[in-house]
Order: structure tokens, then sequence, then C-alpha cells
């Protein structure tokens, strides 16, 4: 992977070290923290977040940690079928588990190894499902439950360098005493099992932070609120492959300081039905769940 990182000047990043240095310090000069609400006022310049060093650390810091370690996260995604017209049909809740393991490999170079489930529960609970009766073909169908990882990505002042499809970081915002990165997939490719179809990709993420937490240099890892959304292919599990339409998904969660940390009941069902995440130093081989399932669907077809 080396080979295909950007390379950055070492001037460059250092200037762009010292520059964040100075603007830290006289924002910090100019906070009023004896307001009534008790919220910062600062005063930032508006080009801030234009410095790419600046942006970097505000990027890894809020989606992971400028040190070295390991990142929780959960969100609970409610399903939705999207047939083109009319309403959303709601359909089930993906209760999603991410654990991102962070490195700096360089002065102003981060590597992160994401490892990623989720199981399914019924429509906005926490009651898990194993199957699931389709409301649109009024079939029951087995449902296989969400795996991902290990999936490497690099963040440099230049970009993410990232397997499979890469989030596009739009610029960073402050409303009022918070910081909002927001990212964007909106990409296509080849479906790597199905050759002769397309995978389209439209998610948007949302991360919110305490701007305290960005300008406090002490802070590694911020605090943040997560919001998702995307639009996607159906489900292979769901046996929709002949019908329009597709899922839409409208996740929030936030980092959380471990796995010890989720609700006693998620924690209970994802030990029994996606228990990799409870052990990701021995997760070695690259798996993702939905290319498997169609692996083996299509290997019986095969030999039926």
């Amino acid at each position: 992977m080396s080979s295909d990182r950007p390379s950055i000047n070492r001037r460059k990043a250092l200037c762009g070290a010292a520059m964040f240095g100075a603007v830290l310090e006289k924002t910090l000069a100019s906070a009023n923290a004896d307001t009534p609400d008790g919220a910062m006022r600062v005063n930032l310049p508006p080009d801030y977040f234009s410095d790419a060093v600046t942006k970097l650390r505000t990027h890894v810091k809020m989606i992971g940690s400028l040190r070295d370690g390991t990142v929780c996260s959960f969100l609970r995604l409610n399903i939705y079928a999207d047939q083109g017209k009319g309403n959303f049909i709601p359909l089930f809740t993906l209760n999603n588990i991410v654990v991102d393991h962070w490195t700096r490999t360089d002065e102003h170079q981060y590597e992160m190894r994401k490892f990623e489930v989720g199981y399914y529960s019924e429509y906005d609970s926490h009651r898990p499902i194993e199957s699931f009766n389709n409301p649109l073909t009024g079939k029951t169908v087995a449902v296989h439950q969400f795996k991902l990882g290990p999936v490497p990505r690099v963040y440099t002042p230049d970009g993410v360098i990232a397997m499979g499809f890469t989030p596009k970081l739009l610029p960073i915002e402050i409303i009022g005493d918070r910081v909002f990165l927001a990212t964007e997939s909106i990409e296509s490719r080849a479906d790597p099992i199905r050759p002769d179809q397309t995978l389209y990709v439209n998610s948007f993420m949302t991360l919110s932070t305490p701007l305290g937490a960005i300008l406090d240099e002490d802070v590694y890892s911020a605090p943040v609120h997560l919001q998702l959304q995307n639009k996607s292919h159906w489900l292979s599990w769901m046996g929709m492959e002949e019908q329009s339409g597709g899922t839409v998904a409208r996740g929030y969660g936030s980092k959380i300081d471990s796995l010890e940390a989720l609700p006693e009941s998620i924690k209970v069902s994802a030990r029994r039905y996606v228990p990799e995440i409870f052990d990701t130093l021995n997760w070695t081989e690259f798996l993702f769940e939905e290319s498997e399932m169609l692996k083996a669907q299509q290997e019986n077809a095969k030999t039926a």
C-alpha cells in the first residue's frame, strides 16, 4: 500500500502544523468562556478549515483518533423499501457495530483498519430476527447478518486512500458551538459477483462534535454524534433481484468508549449473531457477508 500513498512535502506539512498552532492560540485567546449558557464563543477565521493539515487533523479526530488506538461506534439504521413511487415501506432495523484500529504512520498520515458488523431486528426494535416476512413479496426468507472487514483506509492531507468506495469530505462547517463534518459517496462500479450488473452507492454521513473538542489539543478522539443516510440495491437475501427499486437507510448513533458500553440487549444479541466483532485481533481474513452468500448460492445452483 505504501507505493499508492500520496506524497506530501515535509516543509508544506510543517508549515501547515505551525499555522494550525498559531491560529489555535489566537482562537483560544479570543474565546469568551463567560457566556450565560456556558457555550464556547470563538471568532475563527473564515478559511480556518481550508488548510490541508488542519482539515486532516479535524477529520481524523472526529472520525477516529490522532493517537494510536481503537475507536468503537454504534448506530441504529432503520431500513425502508423504496419502490420508486409512493411512500417508503418500513422493513427492519440494522444494529450496526464498528471497530476501527488507528495507527499514525507518518507525521501527517493515519491508517485505519475497519471491522463492521450488524444484526437485523424488527423495525425500530431490539428484537433480533432470523427470518423476514417480506411485505413486498409475501414470502418469508432467511436473514443473513452483515459482516465486513478488515477494510484498510489511509488518511493524508491529500485525501483518503480506500479499498472500494471512497467517502468524499465536504467542507467542514461550524453551526452554533458545534463542528459538522459531512462525507458523501456517490459512485458506481461493476458488481464483482454479478459482472453483468452495476453496483451503485449513494451514502451520506454527518458527524458533529463540540467546537471545544476540536480546539483542545489534549483531545485526540472527539466525542461525536453520527447520522447516516444511504440509498442502495435490494439486499441479496431478500429475493428481490427482479424488482425495481431498492432500500433506503436512516441511521443515527455515536462513538462509544468500548464494546462493553453497548446497550445490554444489543451486546447479548451481537455476541450471538456477529461474535467476530468482539475478537478483531483474530479477524484477519477479509469477509463480506453478502459476497459470501452470493458465491454460495451460485455454487449451489451449479450442483443442483
